[in-house]
């Protein structure tokens, strides 16, 4: 649509920087100790990977090439080159759409791209984030399917820092305290994901969260910067307004955490 085009990415990049930055500088001033962050990419996201990097904030690149099913990388199957130029404070990121039941040629297609590339974080020293969203319209009528996908993952020897997950009951989270402590007791912890779902529907899912001794935080950047974004792009609304948007919703959900863990 009118107004700006793709070549305004990176630009638009650098605003959600100072955005972040704002928000990073309020939480100070109140004393809350809290770790900020973002996910971007190298592909319209490097020069806000580059800022962001340094600063003692929490920085994830996605490796997957979106959507793929089954999993395929960025930059082919020699991941471990890649990783190589990354610098070490930044995590890997990667979304998985996996189900336990998946037909079987699929499910060990998926497992030994996600067993590769967790042997590549080993060897490059990166914390691993898998992000595993298992598919809406999958057939299988068997319950838990989470719990599951995570214990199958963990039967193969694949122990990533971080998991992220969309939002669980109360009675699910406390399955998936118990499965990651008793697995890893090393992992650093899960965070939620937010599908884009508006900022009222991610405080309940904080809500559920809440007694979790596992989950540590949530990255929900569509919830935080779509409308923002879209509007900016579109030539709707000017650099400070945007800056002020993304501030004001990021600030939103802090809270709604910290009511929630209070």
């Amino acid at each position: 649509k009118g107004g700006r085009d793709l070549s305004s990415i990176g630009e638009l990049k650098q605003l959600f920087i100072k955005a972040v930055e704002r928000v990073e500088a309020d939480l100070r001033e109140q004393g809350v100790d809290a770790d900020v962050g973002l996910l971007a990419d190298q592909r319209f996201g490097q020069d806000s990977l580059n800022a962001a990097t340094g600063r003692g904030w929490w920085v994830a690149r996605p490796v997957e090439v979106q959507g793929s099913r089954p999993l395929a990388f960025e930059h082919g199957r020699s991941i471990g080159s890649n990783l190589i130029a990354w610098p070490q404070e930044q995590i890997i990121k990667c979304l998985v759409q996996f189900h336990p039941d998946d037909e079987p040629l699929l499910r060990l297609e998926q497992e030994a791209q996600i067993k590769g590339l967790y042997q590549a974080s080993q060897v490059s020293g990166h914390e691993l984030l898998l992000e595993i969203i298992p598919p809406k319209d999958h057939p299988s009528p068997h319950p838990d399917v989470l719990y599951r996908a995570l214990k199958r993952l963990y039967n193969l020897g694949i122990y990533p820092a971080w998991w992220k997950i969309e939002a669980q009951s109360a009675e699910e989270w406390k399955q998936l305290d118990e499965l990651i402590q008793e697995r890893d007791p090393y992992c650093r912890g899960v965070v939620l994901l937010g599908l884009n779902a508006p900022a009222a529907a991610l405080a309940e899912g904080f809500q559920q969260a809440s007694q979790s001794q596992t989950c540590r935080g949530f990255a929900v950047g569509r919830t935080i910067f779509q409308e923002p974004s879209r509007a900016w792009m579109a030539g709707e609304i000017d650099d400070e307004t945007l800056i002020r948007q993304v501030q004001g919703t990021f600030v939103e959900l802090i809270e709604a955490w910290r009511t929630a863990r209070a």
